[in-house]
């Protein structure tokens, strides 16, 4: 995917897969496998951010997880590109443990859930302090409470709060500690694993502007996952559709709200209610006349242990497609550029 040259190429992503093996019986053998996510490429700039999105189920958080290397990755290959440095690094190919953790430093994730994600049984300034610790990064304590302090100041949590409980905070600002802790070891990537999703509304849109305003501050890069597209719109400067563990459509932000190419994307925006009279009625009706929106589909994810390499060669989107030909049925469209940053992996995409 071709790129504006003034931007610094930070991270690319080539035929990234996950692949989960499926066990029964009671040996636990192994007779399938679920592809979670399946030949994904992409790259992002240094500074922006790119919004993935799309269904439960499509792959998404399967997909952040493996940029983190919190889920091993079953092929591909993921670069990292370090400022002021000649030499691409290959995350998926680190010779040893500790090379991985050298690097761990440059990419931190802010999880769904702050409810799972904060140990209830740490105050707020060790919840903080722990990745200070960990990577041994400003060993002198003082220094270590004055960098601590300041984090938590940064994104909205006083000083005199830092030694409660996460029992006693409110949503929101169990989640602006989840943040804290992400910037605490000051990183260039972030992957944000539907940050938002947990909280209020109105709680929502506090925090995505905490994310924003961090982001021009601090020079931050974001990989923002999100099912909601209207959260998506807000934050992201691309956005990236994924189906199934594969990409659909993947252009600029402010093209794809004009305009979706795609059948699933257009069916994704088609879904957002909006203030407009009679919006939701208006899809309702469009739902209740389109059987194929609602059509049950059976997970294609999920292939024989012997198949896997073979398998899946179609669009996995066919059965609920209204443009679907029989080229859909035989051959799986590529991601394929048709106008300057639009890619659209469909063989008959809407125009």
């Amino acid at each position: 995917m071709t790129m504006s040259d003034k931007k610094r190429i930070i991270l690319e992503a080539n035929d990234l897969k996950t692949y989960f093996p499926m066990r029964r019986g009671l040996f636990q053998s192994v007779y399938g496998y679920k592809k979670a996510v399946d030949g994904v490429s992409f790259k992002v700039a240094a500074g922006e951010t790119l919004g993935i999105v799309g269904e439960s189920g499509c792959g998404k958080s399967t997909l952040g997880k493996t940029i983190m290397r919190l889920i091993e990755p079953s092929g591909g290959a993921l670069w990292y590109m370090p400022e002021k440095s000649d030499k691409n690094l290959d995350l998926f190919n680190l010779k040893s443990a500790g090379e991985l953790f050298s690097y761990r430093k440059k990419f931190q994730m802010i999880f769904q859930d702050p409810n799972l994600s904060l140990d209830p049984k740490w105050r707020a300034y060790d919840i903080v302090e722990e990745p200070l610790l960990v990577h041994n990064v400003c060993a002198d304590k003082k220094k270590r409470s004055e960098s601590v302090y300041a984090l938590l100041e940064k994104v909205g949590i006083s000083t005199e709060m830092a030694g409660r409980y996460p029992h006693e905070f409110s949503g929101g600002q169990k989640q602006r500690i989840g943040i804290a802790r992400a910037l605490a070891l000051n990183p260039e990537i972030i992957v944000a694993d539907e940050p938002v999703s947990a909280l209020d509304v109105s709680v929502q849109a506090q925090v995505l502007n905490l994310m924003q305003e961090l982001k021009k501050e601090l020079g931050l890069t974001y990989i923002f996952i999100s099912h909601n597209l209207s959260v998506i719109n807000y934050i992201s400067d691309r956005v990236m559709v994924l189906y199934m563990g594969r990409v659909m459509e993947f252009a600029m932000c402010e093209n794809f709200f004009k305009k979706q190419m795609h059948p699933y994307s257009k069916l994704l925006k088609d879904s957002i209610f909006t203030f407009e009279e009679n919006s939701r009625e208006k899809f309702l009706k469009k739902f209740e006349r389109d059987e194929l929106m609602h059509k049950e589909v059976a997970d294609l994810t999920v292939v024989d242990k012997n198949e896997v390499e073979k398998s899946g060669d179609y669009c996995f989107y066919n059965p609920r497609c209204n443009y679907k030909t029989d080229k859909c049925l035989k051959q799986r469209p590529r991601l394929i550029e048709i106008e300057e940053g639009r890619y659209v992996a469909c063989h008959n995409y809407l125009k």
